[in-house]
């Protein structure tokens, strides 16, 4: 396992080849897909794969692998890697066991590969064996089994089961260290305030919340349940109080809450960026790492709206924190 300065000598010398502000830009003014295919390809997003602008997806996958790749070499201790490919093993795993019970391929929905190789996986949980599967991924699938055996398995309570018990997994993988309880319970806290606003019932919410957040059942219920006015005036000193406020105005104009998904998704770099020159520990690590995971969101963002023709300006509002590069933050 390299050491901390080995990761965050690493992490340094790649941050140079991130996309940037710059580039960003040029991609949200493309004329087209295919245009903003070239400019990924100034800094070998998705290792110089060659594509057409139809297969331009291929790139976020293959560039998605790199970085599960490099997080397995580099990264500085087991829990970081864990904690970092985590998402892409309950993803594959959710999708092996519904295509399992659904015999359907279950290739189309794989993405990248996170501690478990897809192989094992798909063995494991054909076969009814989950011992060596981390103790939430395993009572996740154990539990699925149930409600697909019940026949009450459908895709709202089976995502549900995975992503508590992803949530679940990262608060104990976080164990103390204050970065990663920091971003964990912030994206608890925005999981649980997206369900609260888009359900709009206690009932139904409570279902799907997930733990590790700052905010208590209760608080959900108050979002589910209370007129815009007084959610205002309890929140109005909360540390979520921003969230709270986009996640209101994308539900009063009964619109997505691409306003709340910006912000909510962008805290854990912004977070890491106020120590943007603390080279303690493997924050420089870590902070390349969430540049990378915000830069492959951005990439996605962009190539689907040049894809469906929206407006340049609505594309720039939907861009998460991001590398700033030579030329000042990206707002």
């Amino acid at each position: 396992m390299p050491n901390a300065i080995y990761a965050n000598a690493r992490a340094s010398a790649l941050t140079a080849t991130l996309l940037g502000v710059e580039r960003l830009n040029r991609m949200i003014d493309s004329a087209s897909v295919e245009e903003a295919v070239k400019i990924l390809s100034e800094v070998n997003f998705g290792e110089g794969l060659a594509v057409s602008s139809s297969e331009a997806e291929r790139l976020i996958e293959a560039e998605e692998a790199r970085f599960s790749a490099f997080v397995k070499d580099a990264a500085p201790s087991d829990k970081l890697t864990r904690f970092l490919l985590a998402g892409y093993d309950f993803h594959n795993a959710e999708a092996i066991l519904r295509c399992k019970y659904l015999k359907a391929d279950f290739t189309p929905m794989i993405g990248a590969e996170g501690m478990y190789p897809v192989s094992f996986l798909e063995e494991k949980i054909f076969t009814d064996s989950y011992k060596r599967f981390n103790r939430e991924l395993a009572t996740a699938i154990a539990d699925c089994d149930e409600l697909f055996v019940s026949g009450k398995a459908n895709g709202q309570n089976v995502s549900a089961v995975f992503r508590r018990a992803l949530y679940t997994f990262l608060w104990r993988e976080a164990g103390k260290d204050r970065d990663l309880r920091t971003i964990v319970r912030a994206k608890a806290d925005a999981a649980n305030i997206a369900v609260a606003f888009r359900s709009r019932n206690f009932a139904q919410a409570s279902e799907m919340l997930v733990k590790s957040g700052s905010l208590s059942e209760e608080d959900i219920r108050f979002l589910t349940e209370e007129p815009p006015e007084s959610i205002r005036e309890k929140y109005r000193f909360h540390l979520r109080k921003e969230w709270i406020e986009a996640a209101l105005e994308g539900a009063a104009e009964e619109k997505p809450l691409t306003e709340f998904e910006k912000i909510s998704d962008s805290f854990a770099l912004q977070y890491l960026k106020k120590e943007r020159y603390n080279s303690e520990g493997h924050k420089p690590f870590l902070r390349y790492c969430y540049y990378k995971i915000s830069e492959i969101e951005n990439v996605k963002i962009i190539l689907s709206c040049l894809r469906n023709n929206v407006e340049k300006n609505l594309i720039r509002m939907r861009i998460r924190e991001s590398y700033e590069g030579q030329n000042g933050y990206y707002r």
